[in-house]
Order: C-alpha cells, then sequence, then structure tokens
C-alpha cells in the first residue's frame, strides 16, 4: 500500500476513528504485506485493538484474535500483542490460549502487569467460574463472565480477591454516615461490584439497581443474592437506560426502554452512584426532581468532555466536590450537598 494511504489511515487512527467502515480499511492492511516499522506496527495495532472492542460479544469472531497473532509475529517482545491475543481469547472462551498468550508477557523486559486477567483466564480454564474471598472482613462473592469488555475487567479483579476502584469505596466508607445512608440508588451497576460493597457496608433498607444492558441482568441478580447481608434488604432492578425522557433506544445491540431517573425513583434518596459512559449530562436532566428534594451525596463519573459540565451542574445545585478520583481517561467525583 501507497506510504500516503498508510499515512491517511494513521491520521485517522490518531483521531480516534472506530466506525465498522474504517475497521475494514485498516484488515486490508493488516492483512496484507506488513514490515516491522512504526507505521505498520501502530496500524496492525489499532485495527486488532478496534476489532476486539467491535467484537467483544461476539465470540465466535476472530478479527481480534488473527490480529493479535500477527501483531505478535511482527513484534515478539510488544506487551499489547499478547494482552489482545488474551482478551480476544477471553472473549472467544478460549482459555488454555487467554492464559498462554497473558503468561508470556511475564517473559519481557519491564512487562505490563495483566495478571489479574491471567488469573481469570486460569480460572475459567480449570472449570471456575464463581469466586469467594475476604476483603476488609467482609465476604465476597462473584460469577465469572468475560460478555462483555467492562465485565471482563471486573471479573478480573474478583479473580484476585479485590473490587473494583476499592479506594473510592473505601473514601465512601470513611466519609458517609452510615446511620443516614437508608436508600440507595446505582445507576450503570455491570456486575453489581459497588452493589455487593453497598449491601456489606451501609446494609441499607432499600437498594434500587439500574442498568441498561440486558446481559448484565442475570449476573447482578446473582451478585445481589450471593451477597446478601444476614438483614435481608429488598432489591428493586431495572433494565433501562437512564436519560431525560422516555421512549426506546439500543443498547448494546438491544432495544430498551428509555426512562428518567425521577420517574424510575419514587422515594427518598441518600446516596446516588451514577456511571453511564459520557451520557451523565442528559441523565441529570431527568434526575432533577430526586436531586433536588433529597439532595443524596453522589459519585458520578465523568469523562474529561463532561467532567466540568457536570461538576457546575452539581454546583448550581448547591453541592460541592469533596473528592475527585482521577484514572485518567475518566473521573470518579464524590459530591455532598
Amino acid at each position: 500500500m501507497a506510504a500516503a494511504k498508510k499515512a491517511e489511515l494513521l491520521a485517522k487512527c490518531r483521531d480516534g476513528r472506530t466506525d465498522e467502515a474504517f475497521l475494514e480499511c485498516l484488515q486490508e492492511v493488516a492483512m496484507g504485506p506488513l514490515s516491522r516499522t512504526p507505521e505498520d506496527v501502530e496500524i496492525l495495532l489499532a485495527y486488532t485493538q478496534g476489532a476486539w472492542i467491535a467484537d467483544q460479544r461476539k465470540p465466535s469472531a476472530i478479527r481480534a484474535r488473527d490480529g493479535a497473532r500477527r501483531l505478535i509475529e511482527l513484534v515478539p517482545d510488544f506487551a499489547d500483542g499478547y494482552r489482545l491475543l488474551g482478551f480476544a481469547s477471553l472473549t472467544r472462551g478460549d482459555y488454555l490460549e487467554s492464559f498462554l498468550a497473558l503468561s508470556a508477557i511475564k517473559t519481557l523486559n519491564n512487562p505490563a502487569n495483566f495478571d489479574n486477567f491471567r488469573a481469570m483466564a486460569c480460572l475459567l480454564m480449570s472449570g471456575t467460574s464463581n469466586v469467594a474471598f475476604d476483603l476488609a472482613e467482609e465476604r465476597y462473592s462473584f460469577d465469572l463472565t468475560a460478555h462483555n469488555a467492562a465485565a471482563m475487567e471486573s471479573s478480573a479483579f474478583h479473580s484476585v480477591n479485590m473490587l473494583t476502584e476499592w479506594e473510592e469505596l473505601q473514601y465512601l466508607a470513611a466519609t458517609l454516615d452510615r446511620s443516614q445512608i437508608r436508600r440507595i440508588v446505582e445507576v450503570g451497576v455491570l456486575l453489581g461490584n459497588h452493589s455487593a460493597f453497598f449491601l456489606k457496608e451501609f446494609q441499607p433498607e432499600h437498594l434500587t439497581l439500574i442498568d441498561a444492558d440486558i446481559a448484565n441482568i442475570p449476573f447482578i441478580e446473582r451478585t445481589v443474592s450471593l451477597n446478601m447481608p444476614a438483614r435481608n434488604c429488598p432489591v428493586k432492578l431495572d433494565c433501562a437506560f437512564v436519560s431525560q425522557g422516555t421512549g426506546k433506544v439500543t443498547f448494546a445491540g438491544t432495544a430498551v426502554e428509555k426512562r428518567s431517573l425521577s420517574e424510575l425513583v419514587s422515594n427518598s434518596v441518600d446516596f446516588l452512584k451514577i456511571d453511564v459512559d459520557g451520557s451523565e449530562e442528559q441523565l441529570l436532566k431527568g434526575a432533577a426532581r430526586i436531586i433536588e428534594s433529597y439532595k443524596p451525596a453522589v459519585m458520578i463519573e465523568t469523562t474529561p468532555l463532561t467532567h466540568e459540565a457536570v461538576i457546575s451542574w452539581f454546583d448550581a445545585k448547591g453541592y460541592s466536590i469533596s473528592r475527585v478520583f482521577d484514572h485518567g481517561s475518566y473521573r470518579n467525583a464524590v459530591l455532598l450537598p
């Protein structure tokens, strides 16, 4: 392929282009003749990463696996090739290949640490689909799953006896008055990592869980049942896309109801956790009644594009920042009235 064409593709890669038509263009290069040049490696890496994200719900897909194998052949000492082969193999259910690929990273100089994903592959390879562990004097239990990228990441933490965003959770436990946190609402639940912590740490009187991904719902139900404290807590679980207004939207390939938080929650709220991957502003427009009426403590995930607008919205409602946890690509802001 002409150097000008490769330069054009690289520019689009660096601009974040990820649509299917662009992936097909990258595939033409990735599966053609390649050299160990920085440009060819970057194109192949962009293609493989994009294919894995696009195909993360398609266990039969082979694009990311084949791209990762080619990347390893081209640059055997490049950790990202083994990482992507490990991730793609987890998605495909090829747990042995995933374990071997992620183990290979440990042989490289200055290796990146993907030991949690390696542990997950090892557990699944040996037929273990549920883990139970003690953390901060509490017993946690979760099913392991690789049905999407976010779920895989959460399960990888559980595979090494940890909860995701542990620093945030510990901060909430140290900052919030347990006696005042009786009713909790969580929007964007994933597998219920935070839900399990809230049940054990705060032992609320009621927990409302809302997630837009129908594939996550069975795992949330299992997490709640496995981690329910001795004092049973009523739990309301909804599959909905929380935003402004009502209607139907397509989320992760499935039609789901669009509902406002004010419509979904009818009672008081003491703590509200929001994680909606960039849709924070639209969610807040439909949550104004709840937040203005009950003034709950809030933890909300923001992106670099939405952070300032979200903070300004809460500032106008009389909230102040208690702490911001910066993870680079996203932030978790704890806000108090």
